[in-house]
């Protein structure tokens, strides 16, 4: 066994904290006296582990010893924000500007708390000055929207064409831009000139673009008058889920003629959903403290904006801060048609968190409150299906699929899942007839010609089918592992030993750590 003095502990550690405190590596006599390295390095692991609060609490207590550390003020700054602790940022934000002007993120913050108090020139010099980023893009949305707070609506108008002219933000910054400035447009009461804008974002992203720009193009549209346009514009976004609470709220109140506000009126609202936007894309690349601050600082000027919350609950939960994720979860309105998605993701965190009968609880009462919701029977299904409950899992299936009335293509998973529970509790003839109907609606979908066309092999009937089933998976999905295992499995039964041999090792180069394939 290795040992470590004390004095070679002490010396990593005045290595590692060197890199923060001026680059200078403290003696650890020095380091012990300053009492620096220590909550350094707590605040590093704090971070390290997801624990925002604690980090950030670490963090800020290192400044107070070694107060003009930029690097300590960087990091102490984007942790305050994580957490939620804005005011405090702003502080920091302020000294870090006036020692370092134009931080990237010091500048958002110090820009969102201008705009939460009103000082719309200010801001708009501040961001001018070319500090702004996340990157400079996010800055130049702001930027648009401190011009609209400040009544100057052909400066924003110009802002954003300038943005788009430079085109240096790629395809999702062209979406975003045309979607603020349609916003922009709505807000100040153009709705002809915000369809056109909206339309313009919804040509150039996948599906017609989010669910917000769905709503917020629908509600323009009825604006103008064109309802039916509204209404099959809703509809045909209905059509590719199993439920939105939001959108389905929006068409009742499209139905019934009810007028149609703009959802976003001030310069606040709008930043706030340019950061928004910018969060979620940070924290799909894989940067989640980064979306985390971006959609703190949203809610921040905004807390009606009940998508960035859930964000942020998202983001806490991936990084099994779980305790904190159920508590954002919590702060969504229980009357908001977001309600639904909140108490499906608290579910999922308690469930994460290994409080399975707790989550379950939490699912039940959430069917009990939205019966007619195919969401809310689907959640709890796969909830009880992870569990390996089968039989409860595809009695809630059940629920969701009596819901349907006439199948479509977009429920052939939910004869899918149903399957798969009947398969697992023994009902093989129920679950070979949803099989099939899931077949019935999205033929030849790899996933399921896969599930039934192994289970024929492993059955040891209808070989034929099960191989033509799982050679069009292959021809599918070619780097699935699992899919093409199963076909080397066929093969073996079927004799076909040298091309079962080939599939198989070509499964286990795409699967190399599964046990069940390299068995």
């Amino acid at each position: 066994m290795i040992t470590r003095s004390a004095s070679g502990i002490l010396t990593a550690t005045a290595l590692a904290a060197s890199a923060v405190f001026g680059g200078t590596v403290f003696s650890a006599s020095s380091a012990a006296a300053q009492g620096l390295a220590g909550p350094y390095l707590a605040a590093e692991h704090a971070a390290r582990r997801g624990d925002i609060a604690e980090a950030s609490r670490l963090f800020a207590r290192v400044l107070a010893r070694d107060p003009e550390n930029l690097d300590l003020m960087e990091q102490t700054m984007l942790h305050q924000v994580a957490a939620g602790q804005i005011a405090q940022a702003v502080a920091v934000a302020r000294k870090l500007d006036a020692l370092r002007p134009g931080h990237h993120l010091g500048v958002l913050i110090l820009a969102a708390d201008g705009l939460r108090n009103g000082k719309f020139l200010d801001v708009y010099d501040l961001l001018a000055s070319g500090g702004s980023d996340g990157g400079p893009f996010v800055g130049s949305i702001m930027q648009a929207w401190a011009e609209f707070g400040a009544d100057d609506l052909d400066g924003a108008r110009g802002v954003l064409a300038d943005l788009e002219e430079a085109g240096t933000s790629g395809a999702v910054g062209s979406i975003l831009t045309a979607y603020h400035l349609g916003l922009i447009e709505a807000a100040a009461g153009n709705d002809t000139e915000a369809v056109l804008a909206f339309a313009r974002a919804a040509e150039a992203s996948n599906r017609g673009g989010t669910s917000r720009l769905i709503q917020q193009r629908a509600a323009a549209l009825a604006r103008t008058g064109a309802v039916e346009d509204a209404r099959q514009l809703v509809q045909e976004r209905l059509s590719l889920t199993l439920g939105d609470p939001r959108l389905e709220t929006l068409i009742l109140a499209i139905d019934s003629g009810d007028a149609l506000g703009v959802m976003t009126t001030t310069a606040e609202q709008g930043a706030a959903e340019a950061l928004f936007a910018i969060s979620g894309y940070v924290a799909r690349g894989n940067n989640r403290l980064i979306g985390l601050a971006y959609a703190r600082l949203a809610t921040y000027l905004d807390p009606s904006l009940i998508d960035a919350q859930l964000l942020i609950a998202e983001i806490l939960s991936q990084d099994e801060q779980y305790g904190l994720a159920i508590e954002a979860y919590a702060r969504v309105p229980e009357d908001a048609p977001e309600a639904l998605n909140a108490q499906i993701g608290r579910a999922q965190a308690l469930q994460d968190a290994d409080e399975l009968e707790e989550a379950l609880s939490v699912l039940r009462e959430v069917v009990a409150r939205h019966g007619d919701s195919i969401e809310a029977h689907t959640a709890l299904g796969d909830m009880l299906r992870q569990a390996t409950r089968y039989e409860e899992a595809a009695e809630a299936y059940d629920g969701a699929i009596q819901l349907i009335g006439t199948p479509e293509n977009r429920h052939w998973v939910l004869y899918y899942q149903r399957g798969i529970t009947y398969e697992r509790s023994k009902q093989w003839p129920k679950a070979e007839s949803d099989f099939r109907q899931a077949l019935a609606l999205e033929p030849d979908h790899p996933l399921v010609l896969n599930y039934l066309g192994y289970s024929f092999v492993e059955m040891k009937i209808n070989l034929d089918e099960a191989r033509d089933m799982i050679e069009k998976a292959v021809e599918q999905r070619p780097d699935d592992g699992y899919i093409v295992d199963s076909l080397g499995w066929i093969l073996y039964r079927l004799g076909e030993f040298d091309e079962a041999l080939r599939h198989m090792s070509r499964a286990v180069e795409l699967r190399p750590v599964d046990p069940v394939i390299n068995d």
